[in-house]
């Protein structure tokens, strides 16, 4: 076990949550930063960083294949036709003659376009199937975030819920896929049970690369987490200009969540994670093996990190609402994720191939989801660029 200072050991004795001074918690952890620029990673490390940005791809790709799919003929036929209309209210057939008959398409040039606004314009298609597509699939991420995930994180590592959120995800990419028998209601659930596996695995991923990465990279590596997410979307839609089995671009968040899934075995157990179970020693050992210089310092830091932790009583939800200095820091974040959503980004990405039907139907749907998903990749990549000046 480490010597501690003992102005340190005191310093942690002020953690107690009855007298609890969020700014002095946040001091101490900023000061003990602050001490490791010289700290080095070494190849087991950057493989171990490498493993958390694949589990990225899987997200990047689950949230915006669904918008561009919804362009695919195979798609739309397999189920639209019979369960919301006809071929041609499923914008499938008839397009010419519909070019010159239905007042949808009055002004369009070509009965491409014309068979694009109409099935845009099918309220059926669009408000419940569509919509259901797209809402269960965040559904069960955030259920996966919030139970599964950090639920065997603190029990069993962070590599375990990593391998089943990616294993569940291509269970769920595999019935919605193949194995839907027919059903849109076996698909639906299948988007449930990808999102599920998809949060379960994604919330601990930034968790692990905290805990593994040099104190110098945490900042640039948790951006790149970001631009790893527009980079698997921008591929991902990129496929389907190219593809017309639709089933094959269902299954490429399956192809993506077989990195990590594969990758967890080869890094180690997050340090931080087997000195709180296996005391200091241990997760020195693991710690010592992932840096390319000596890292006592580092391990002492977590070690009294972790001491410090144990003299805090933990939050209750009333709590962070109820103590002032928790209260403006819980609502900053909340309002941030709300007025981000504003920007309407996630309903551009849902409904992408239908949204282009309706407004500018006769631009080739494929070619503008690869120019937005281009926009985000230039965007990520200049905030991180600049993340760290």
């Amino acid at each position: 076990m480490p010597t501690i200072e003992n102005e340190k050991k005191e310093g942690a004795k002020s953690f107690a949550l009855q007298d609890v001074d969020i700014d002095k918690v946040e001091a101490h952890h900023i000061n003990i930063g602050d001490d490791f620029s010289e700290v080095k990673p070494n190849g087991l490390c950057i493989l171990a960083i490498c493993v958390v940005m694949s589990g990225t791809l899987m997200f990047g790709a689950d949230t915006t294949l669904f918008g561009a799919i919804q362009a695919v003929p195979s798609f739309v036929n397999r189920f639209c036709v019979g369960d919301y209309g006809t071929a041609a209210e499923c914008g499938l057939a008839d397009c010419e003659a519909q070019l010159k008959s239905n007042p949808l398409c009055a002004g369009l040039s070509d009965g491409d376009a014309c068979c694009a606004t109409v099935r845009a314009n099918n309220d059926d298609w669009v408000n419940i199937f569509l919509m259901m597509g797209n809402f269960l699939l965040y559904f069960g991420a955030a259920w996966g975030a919030l139970l599964l995930g950090p639920f065997i994180a603190e029990r069993w590592g962070r590599r375990l819920p990593i391998f089943i959120g990616c294993l569940i995800a291509i269970l769920g990419c595999v019935f919605q896929a193949y194995l839907n028998f027919g059903s849109k209601e076996v698909f639906l659930t299948a988007r449930f049970v990808l999102g599920f596996g998809a949060g379960t695995a994604l919330c601990i991923l930034p968790m692990y690369n905290a805990e593994v990465a040099v104190p110098q990279w945490r900042g640039i590596t948790g951006g790149l987490f970001q631009f790893f997410v527009v980079c698997s979307g921008f591929t991902a839609v990129f496929l389907t200009k190219f593809i017309t089995n639709y089933q094959i671009i269902l299954m490429i968040p399956a192809f993506a969540a077989i990195i990590p899934l594969v990758g967890v075995f080869t890094i180690p157990e997050s340090p931080r994670f087997v000195m709180q179970k296996h005391g200091y020693e241990k997760g020195f050992a693991i710690l010592q093996k992932m840096r390319g210089s000596d890292c006592t310092h580092e391990a002492q830091a977590i070690w009294e990190a972790l001491e410090a932790e144990k003299n805090t009583k933990k939050l209750s939800y009333a709590q962070l609402f109820t103590i002032p200095s928790t209260r403006k820091r819980v609502l900053i974040a909340i309002i941030f994720q709300i007025v981000q959503q504003f920007s309407g980004v996630n309903m551009i990405l849902g409904y992408f191939g239908t949204l282009m039907g309706s407004v500018a139907p006769d631009f080739d749907p494929f070619t503008a989801s690869i120019i937005y998903q281009a926009c985000f990749v230039v965007g990520s990549f200049i905030g991180v660029a600049g993340l760290d000046f």
